[in-house]
């Protein structure tokens, strides 16, 4: 079960994105407010998590998670309430659980997975999927019991998680450059997830013009964060996060009107989810969760300015992008240590007592 849990807290996070998304649409998606209450949606599901995340550290019998869906659930049926103010009440409280849910699967994956980033960023890739179903169900006005069922199916299986609740591990991450200053790490890192959070409101995206085009581009979100985790445990975090990184101006710039080009270089934009996570918790080992709720404030921080028109059509010119991504890729190569490789020693049969 231990070996699994990023998996699990996938199927979680899947299950969570698909009913706060498919609550927003289905009841405030053609709203005059549904605007405002997208604002409020991702401030209450963004912004908590890092308060959670040392509530949490310093609570550690407090099951997040179960908490979280026990929020999701509630404030899911209010929606089967024949009233509007119930229905925003619900809402909000659903929101709310949202990022409790959040911190439940980074505290899981995190104090429980050693030296490994991939099961967080297996975790994390399930939101991707969510998302686009949630909002498809939404969207075209499925019965909303479809999404309060798939999370009440999935979030059972929070308990599962929480048997591992004792056996929390400091983790040894090992991306972060132990020379540099720990202060200037994590101000890197949350300046890489904030302005990467940012520029995903700029990529060029002419050839998404249908519900399959956005099915795809989705998946390719997901895909490419929990690759980001696979590869760099694999092959190297510093090679995972400079290659995707670089790879993926070219591609992105490109791929403006070819949707293939475009997708592969998402993928490899996404891929530094995993290893901005990696570098914080490896600056901050004592304090994983913590970790995990500072590069979400860095996202919500980058991604609350592309609301607005001008800043989006800003980011959206080609110089802008390029920039921003060298600035990130220079201070990715500056503040991560060196991949280790690892070699095997041939035990000759003489050195066998």
């Amino acid at each position: 079960m231990k070996k699994h849990l990023g998996e699990i807290w996938f199927l979680i996070h899947f299950a969570l994105e698909i009913i706060c998304y498919q609550f927003y649409y289905f009841y405030f998606g053609n709203a005059v407010i549904a605007g405002l209450l997208a604002l409020v949606y991702d401030i209450l599901a963004f912004a908590p998590q890092l308060f959670i995340a040392a509530f949490a550290e310093k609570f550690k019998k407090l099951s997040c998670g179960l908490v979280g869906a026990i929020m999701v659930l509630a404030g899911g049926a209010c929606g089967f309430v024949p009233n509007e103010a119930v229905k925003i009440i619900g809402f909000l409280v659903l929101s709310l659980g949202n990022a409790f849910v959040h911190v439940g699967g980074a505290e899981a994956t995190v104090y429980r997975c050693e030296n490994k980033i991939a099961p967080s960023a297996i975790f994390i890739a399930g939101g991707a999927f969510g998302v686009v179903t949630g909002k498809l169900l939404g969207q075209y006005g499925n019965p909303f019991i479809i999404g309060w069922l798939i999370m009440l199916v999935f979030g059972a299986l929070i308990p599962l998680s929480d048997k591992f609740k004792g056996e929390r591990h400091t983790p040894t991450i090992q991306m972060a450059d132990t020379k540099k200053p720990v202060p200037l790490i994590v101000f890197m890192a949350f300046f890489v997830v904030s302005v990467r959070g940012l520029l995903s409101y700029g990529i060029p995206m002419g050839w998404n013009k249908s519900v399959l085009h956005t099915i795809l581009l989705f998946c390719m979100m997901g895909l490419g964060k929990a690759l980001g985790g696979i590869l760099s445990d694999r092959l190297g975090a510093k090679k995972t996060a400079l290659i995707s990184t670089g790879l993926s101006l070219p591609l992105i710039l490109l791929g403006g009107e070819n949707m293939w080009v475009s997708l592969v270089g998402i993928a490899l934009f996404s891929m530094t989810t995993a290893t901005t996570l990696g570098i914080l918790i490896s600056a901050m080992p004592k304090h994983p969760v913590v970790a995990y709720g500072i590069s979400v404030t860095g996202l919500l921080i980058g991604s609350l300015p592309a609301a607005v028109p001008s800043v989006k059509g800003f980011i959206s010119n080609a110089a802008v992008l390029s920039l921003f991504t060298v600035i990130c890729f220079v201070m990715l190569y500056f503040i991560m240590s060196p991949d280790k490789i690892s070699v095997k020693k041939e035990v000759k049969k003489d050195d066998v007592s």
